[in-house]
């Protein structure tokens, strides 16, 4: 431990501040390692933005070359008030006429619940579910509220509830689900329960099943399955209601216009980046990257088409442009020409472009931030060794200044006894003489 002084005390020296003078000099390799991992610090931010938004390019690419977005459809209804209906896989260009001639319900059952409703509560009531299965309970007594507990409790399907009626009150049984397999019946009561609502399936009809037609039916008032790729829900009976299908531009259009979106912003953000003055000023990698997304929409297809017919072109900012209009009349004109066109030529293209850049494992993109990562652990390794060397530094000096002060200390001391010891010789010289 340095001992303890008063900086110049002896010297006169300010040795603090002359320490302190020694240190910044001394500091200065590190001082320059701490900018230089600040530019690098700077250029790894940019790149990682960079990346995040080509990534985000090569997702709306790769959304908009997908299968499923081109096959993707629309269902319409003759009556949205009786028929609601969605689809995802449907054949476009398809229709199917039906009449609504049942709609789904779930059973409802009552027993008047004044007194016991059970015929002997020892033994108990059973629930028979609607495939026929036998649920024996146990009950604690025959009161309708015990029954009701103990009919919940057991989770089969039924759900029971006592009703304070005008007339007094009721014991009531409900299917938790819809259609005749949510049917049940309750043995032991007192009574027979009267069924309020039968439990029935919802079912539609195509023709006269007598004469070649059909019928479908469903436990709910949704139907999946009963037309491929198209579900579809029931709320009212109807007749002659008619469902058809189409291809679905407009879905399609917003991808293709998400795709332009997302490349113009990583277009813009990289033309930021590396503008004159930026961190990434110059970058070769990213210049060609920009150059090559531009370059996919200006050169057109192999066989000499152009975007531009499907509503995809260049601006004089270097940015794509997306008109939906003209991407609807290429695509109601000519489907699998502006098909090919987009998905494939363009999206395709621009999807594996991307990919090249911002793949994690193999992306250009990618190996620069691993190469900045590699020197800022570096940089960061050479600050923390400085730290150590200046710091033994400045201990060095600060015993060094503080010997001297010690020094310079006991040389004035003895200065001070020496001074002493001569003017009393020198009073002692005079007084003898003056004797």
């Amino acid at each position: 431990m340095t001992a303890f002084s008063i900086a110049g005390l002896s010297s006169g020296i300010d040795t603090t501040s002359v320490i302190s003078q020694l240190m910044t000099l001394a500091a200065g390799p590190q001082t320059a390692l701490k900018t230089q991992l600040s530019t690098v610090q700077s250029k790894l931010s940019a790149y990682q933005t960079i990346n995040s938004v080509v990534a985000a390019a090569q997702t709306a690419a790769a959304a908009l070359a997908n299968a499923d977005t081109w096959n993707a459809t629309t269902t319409a209804s003759s009556d949205s008030s009786v028929v609601a209906s969605s689809t995802t896989s449907a054949v476009p260009g398809s229709s199917t006429t039906f009449d609504v001639v049942r709609l789904a319900t779930a059973q409802i059952s009552t027993i008047d619940a004044s007194g016991s409703v059970v015929a002997s509560p020892p033994d108990g009531i059973d629930v028979v579910d609607g495939s026929g299965n036998s649920h024996h309970i146990t009950i604690t007594d025959g009161t309708a509220a015990a029954v009701a507990s103990a009919i919940n409790a057991a989770k089969l399907g039924v759900r029971a509830s006592v009703v304070n009626t005008d007339a007094g009150q009721k014991l009531q049984f409900t299917a938790t689900t819809s259609g005749a397999a949510g049917s049940f019946q309750i043995n032991g009561l007192t009574s027979t329960p009267t069924n309020l609502t039968t439990a029935q399936d919802a079912q539609i009809r195509v023709g006269d099943p007598a004469a070649g037609g059909y019928t479908v039916s469903s436990s709910s008032n949704t139907f999946s399955g009963a037309i491929a790729g198209v579900t579809f829900s029931v709320s009212k009976l109807a007749t002659g209601v008619t469902l058809s299908t189409a291809s679905d531009a407009s879905s399609i259009s917003d991808a293709t216009k998400a795709m332009v979106t997302a490349v113009n912003t990583a277009l813009s953000t990289i033309k930021q980046a590396t503008a004159q003055g930026a961190i990434l000023n110059s970058d070769n990698t990213l210049n060609q990257l920009a150059q090559k997304m531009l370059g996919l929409v200006s050169s057109g297809t192999s066989s000499g088409g152009t975007y531009s017919t499907a509503g995809v072109s260049l601006d004089s900012n270097g940015q794509l442009t997306f008109d939906p209009t003209k991407f609807a009349s290429a695509y109601a004109s000519d489907p699998a020409g502006t098909t090919s066109m987009v998905q494939t030529s363009l999206a395709g293209a621009m999807s594996t472009l991307a990919d090249g850049a911002s793949n994690t494992t193999s992306g250009s993109l990618a190996a620069l931030i691993t190469s900045d990562n590699g020197q800022v652990t570096t940089l960061n390794k050479q600050i923390s060794d400085w730290d150590t060397r200046l710091a033994d530094q400045k201990q060095s000096l600060e015993s060094r200044y503080a010997a001297m002060e010690s020094a310079l200390s006991k040389l004035k001391s003895q200065s001070t006894y020496l001074t002493s010891v001569f003017a009393s010789m020198t009073n002692t010289t005079s007084t003898s003489s003056s004797s």
